[in-house]
């Protein structure tokens, strides 16, 4: 199941990471969210049909070796085999909020040493006042 979630996500984390949803105008955080739980259902059930359903969790918690920290996807089976993150830049993003996805990876990451963890990026739009600084 390892190699099959890591050959998962070498193949598609690419496809998230460029698409966008149409309808939006600036994409949140949830919006960013909303496109992994998409993209990790679909890909999952073309794999593994309608069990796919039982295999993802939305807004799961991983323990770290501080804390739980929650990833807005997870596909556990008894223990975590893939974890999934959004942020958005298309708009303004706190930098508590930037600062605390590195330390959830990092502190995740010190107890689940070779969990793969994505992190999907809606890039900055050009005409955004930040857009140079980000």
């Amino acid at each position: 199941m390892d190699a099959l979630v890591e050959d998962i996500a070498n193949k598609y984390l690419s496809e998230l990471v460029s698409e966008s949803t149409p309808g939006f105008k600036m994409l949140d955080r949830q919006a960013s969210a909303k496109i992994i739980k998409s993209k990790t259902r679909e890909v999952l059930k073309q794999i593994f049909g309608e069990q796919a359903q039982d295999l993802m969790k939305s807004d799961y918690e991983i323990p770290g070796k501080l804390e739980n920290n929650k990833f807005d996807v997870v596909v556990p089976n008894g223990r975590p085999y893939y974890a999934a993150d959004g942020i958005s830049f298309e708009v303004d993003v706190p930098d508590r909020l930037q600062d605390a996805l590195p330390w959830r990876i990092s502190d995740v990451k010190s107890s689940e040493t070779n969990l793969p963890i994505a992190i999907v990026v809606l890039p900055p739009k050009v005409e955004q006042h930040n857009y140079q600084q980000i």
